[in-house]
């Protein structure tokens, strides 16, 4: 065989693009029309009058408008969609997507342990999580503990695939808190491993006015798009009562002014009861995760200052059945009674008052896999429309991204799944994507599809 080492690249075509500086990043995809398509705005609570025709160009809606009306684009591939319905992708405000699979979970799942695996054991898997999600129809995640900018970034490189991240990097906790994983030692002290405690995990801990400080900077620095920090007691967490209320008003004013300062960044706070969760509103926080304890009062206050909530209702009925029954140890278990006994009163008292909800998981391990069952939960109290909102429109507003994601309108980025039911109606199909789910699009991008003519391009 005869070398030319100086034989010019370019009689090998094919090998260009992988002699780029990041070889994994693809082309734009390809432009499309989707037509027949009855299209679902949650917004509105209502479908577009007759089937309509979207236009989809550079992985962004271009416009929509009656199937039969033709167009001086008519040369991009046209798919016929046959009525299907076309709802904007779901978003879910609360993920740990780098909890992941592989952890044992008997005689019971022991926090600590995530913080002992390693690193790219934690990469490689969620890499997984992250495409399952975006597989079931989740085009955008908001993870609050574990995820990092590095993992946003490789996904929006295409480098794996999965939904947008919107990531806080580290949760914070104090000493003793919910995000304290690490064992009591004597004398009082606790043990943080390496580096501070938060290499690994999902969380990391810090005490004291100089300390969170310098902890919501470093995530900040690092690329967090918000801050999550920890004001209650935890379910998962052994050493915290669900009544307790963690960190000072001192300690917390401290992160919500720096966010505030760092370009106007939000803090959401880990918080179920009414009086943990006042103590997070009256110290600046602007969104509460969880909630499953809250008062009519209390709701109303949220009403008059903006505040966000994301129940998370289905992962406490996910921890007590099989095959996960000793999921939680015994002390997890009778916290998470008390808290899954007044989840869905919660979530009505929240809906009642208009307090703007979103939607939200909070699932660890292969529990991922029950992300959609929140829809079937939410269901039992209230209408399906109302919980098509909490997953699209509700949760595009908290993430300032009202105009690009969680609708079907023109400029907006082309995130679609295609369903052969109107989750309006019902919005349980969105928890058998075996049954109704027929393609899911990423800005543009086809990841899955059974839809004939729409071809898998992710």
């Amino acid at each position: 065989m005869q070398l030319h080492p100086n034989a010019p690249i370019e009689t090998r075509p094919s090998l260009l693009p992988k002699l780029a500086i990041k070889p994994w990043i693809k082309a734009p995809p390809e432009d499309l029309i989707l037509t027949n398509a009855r299209v679902v705005q949650p917004s509105a609570a209502s479908l577009l009058n007759g089937n309509q025709r979207i236009v989809i160009k550079n992985g962004k809606i271009t416009s929509i408008g009656p199937s039969e009306a033709r167009k001086s684009d008519d040369d991009i591939r046209t798919v016929d969609l046959k009525g299907a319905y076309v709802c904007p992708g779901l978003i879910d405000c609360h993920v740990h997507a780098t909890a992941v699979p592989g952890v044992k979970v008997r005689p019971y799942l022991d926090m600590s342990e995530f913080s002992q695996m390693l690193e790219q054991d934690i990469n490689l898997r969620t890499a997984y999580v992250l495409k399952e999600m975006l597989l079931r129809g989740f085009t955008t995640v908001r993870d609050t503990g574990g995820a990092s900018k590095r993992i946003a970034l490789a996904i929006e490189e295409g480098l794996i695939q999965g939904p947008r991240l919107i990531q806080c990097g580290k949760a914070l906790s104090q000493t003793g808190g919910h995000g304290d994983s690490s064992p009591g030692v004597s004398g009082g002290a606790t043990s943080t491993g390496c580096c501070g405690g938060h290499a690994v995990g999902l969380s990391r801990v810090a005490d004291g006015v100089p300390e969170v400080l310098k902890a919501a900077r470093e995530e900040l620095k690092a690329g967090a798009d918000f801050i999550k920090i920890m004001v209650g007691g935890g379910v998962a967490s052994e050493t915290d009562a669900i009544e307790t209320i963690q960190y000072t008003a001192e300690e917390i004013r401290a992160i919500t002014t720096t966010c505030r300062q760092m370009g106007g960044k939000m803090v959401t706070a880990h918080a179920y009861t009414v009086d943990a969760i006042r103590h997070a509103i009256d110290n600046g926080v602007l969104g509460i995760e969880h909630g499953n304890l809250i008062d009519k009062a209390t709701a109303n206050l949220m009403v008059a200052k903006g505040i966000y909530l994301t129940p998370t209702l289905s992962c406490y009925g996910a921890m007590v059945r099989p095959p996960f029954e000793d999921f939680l140890p015994p002390s997890g278990k009778i916290k998470n009674a008390e808290v899954m006994a007044q989840g869905l009163e919660s979530l009505k008292i929240a809906h009642a008052a208009g307090v703007t909800i979103c939607y939200g998981s909070d699932l660890l391990t292969s529990l991922h896999a029950l992300q959609t069952e929140e829809f079937a939960v939410r269901a039992n109290v209230l209408p399906s429309a109302a919980i098509l909102k909490h997953a699209t429109t509700n949760a595009a507003q908290m993430l300032g991204k009202s105009n690009l994601i969680g609708t079907i309108s023109e400029g907006a980025y082309a995130d679609l799944i295609i369903l052969n039911d109107d989750p309006l109606k019902d919005v349980t199909v969105l928890d058998r994507p075996e049954d109704h789910l027929l393609a899911v699009m990423k800005e543009g991008r086809v990841f899955s599809s059974r839809v004939e003519g729409l071809v898998v391009d992710g």
